[in-house]
């Protein structure tokens, strides 16, 4: 690497190429392998290209298409109508228009599965490329890359087509621009892929509030209160306030039992789980070890769900070693934008349901600060141990 300008240049060589190799083949070598031999995942499904998805959302997913295609004037009659009566009953969750369309353009739907797993395998190997390239800049080297390049999850959601995939690209664009923001193009590349991931995934939502809490500190800054970008901000969160309220409500009247963590549902945790303790000691303890039970489910250091082989839990597990000190480490030590981002990203799922698939699309920034944890607890153990030695000396 060399520094123009101030700014570091990566060359394409060494670690960063064979680490893009690398990623590229892994997810090759899945996907052929994949074929051959179908992969049983842990609720028992069998999952390859050249089969349907088995997980228990993708007839969600095929209904919403279907809805879309027949009438996607109901669709917005039944927003409007939950809204004159602030009623859930009879209101019929859809999803958001991006993956069931997406479904119906390729062909998926109809049974053609080769086209749109093809296009998974490009995107998937392009999005590795793309954080290689971008944690190479931000200084991981060596080893690191290739680590980050074989990850598990990342390269198991090559065969996965839902939106977990589709949304950590469109979250790459986002940030690569936001952050970048060179010029106009940047910014309507931003917006764009904001728009997207908002009729992606109902969680885009808290991408929005990070975009809304960084204008609100530029308007600040610069007393700039009629700006362009905050009146469009201003929209964009009333309109997408209005859209995404009935997935909240779904997803907050379902989080409490749905889902169990380390053997106990939320409704459990927060009634208390430590009947020995008394209840003013019992429920905050219960309520914090509930918090902590769900990021270690965010990350992947989790139990399985089914009758997974030990060794497959064990190395789906592994990158929650380095994903846990990075969270706790942005959320520490990180610049504000990373810090808030983050935060807001992490908050619906500490609030609602906690699974390994949601960390897709920033594990890349938490993969960073894990790097970064390491390093300096490693220098730190350097010195200490240098110091210790010195007097001998």
């Amino acid at each position: 690497m060399s520094r123009v300008g101030g700014k570091t240049l990566v060359a394409w060589g060494g670690w960063v190429r064979w680490s893009v190799t690398l990623a590229a083949a892994a997810r090759v070598a899945l996907f052929i392998g994949a074929i051959v031999w179908p992969i049983t995942n842990e609720r028992g499904a069998r999952v390859s290209p050249l089969l349907s998805q088995g997980y228990l959302d993708f007839q969600f997913y095929l209904d919403s298409l279907h809805r879309y295609v027949a009438s996607f004037g109901a669709v917005v009659t039944e927003f409007m109508q939950f809204y004159a009566g602030m009623v859930w009953r009879g209101f019929q969750l859809i999803a958001g228009p991006v993956f069931p369309l997406l479904l119906g353009a390729s062909g998926y739907s109809s049974g053609h599965l080769l086209p749109l797993s093809l296009g998974y395998l490009v995107v998937s190997s392009l999005l590795a490329a793309g954080w290689i390239i971008w944690l190479s800049r931000n200084g991981v080297r060596g080893p690191w890359l290739a680590a980050f390049a074989v990850l598990p999850n990342a390269v198991w959601f090559t065969l996965i087509i839902s939106p977990d995939l589709l949304f950590a690209a469109e979250f790459a664009v986002f940030y690569f621009a936001y952050t970048r923001r060179a010029g106009s193009s940047d910014t309507a590349l931003w917006v764009a892929a904001l728009l997207l991931m908002l009729l992606t995934r109902p969680n885009a939502f808290s991408i929005l509030l990070f975009v809304a809490a960084d204008t609100l500190v530029s308007t600040v800054r610069t007393r700039a209160v009629f700006s362009l970008r905050t009146a469009g901000t201003l929209v964009l969160v009333t309109v997408a306030t209005l859209y995404l309220y009935p997935y909240f409500l779904y997803e907050m009247n379902k989080a409490g039992g749905a889902l169990r963590y380390f053997g106990a549902t939320p409704n459990e945790y927060l009634g208390g789980l430590f009947h020995s303790l008394p209840p003013w000691l019992n429920v905050p303890i219960s309520a914090a070890a509930l918090v902590g039970a769900k990021v270690l489910y965010f990350v992947g250091l989790r139990p399985t769900y089914g009758q997974t082989a030990l060794v497959l839990v064990f190395f789906r597990a592994v990158p929650g070693v380095i994903l846990l000190p990075g969270l706790l480490n942005v959320l520490a030590r990180g610049p504000n934008r990373d810090r808030a981002l983050v935060f807001l990203f992490c908050l619906p799922i500490i609030l609602g349901p906690s699974q390994d698939r949601y960390y897709l699309a920033i594990y890349p920034l938490l993969y960073l600060y894990g790097v970064r944890f390491y390093e300096a607890a490693w220098q730190w153990m350097t010195r200490t141990r240098a110091g210790r030695v010195s007097p001998a000396a």
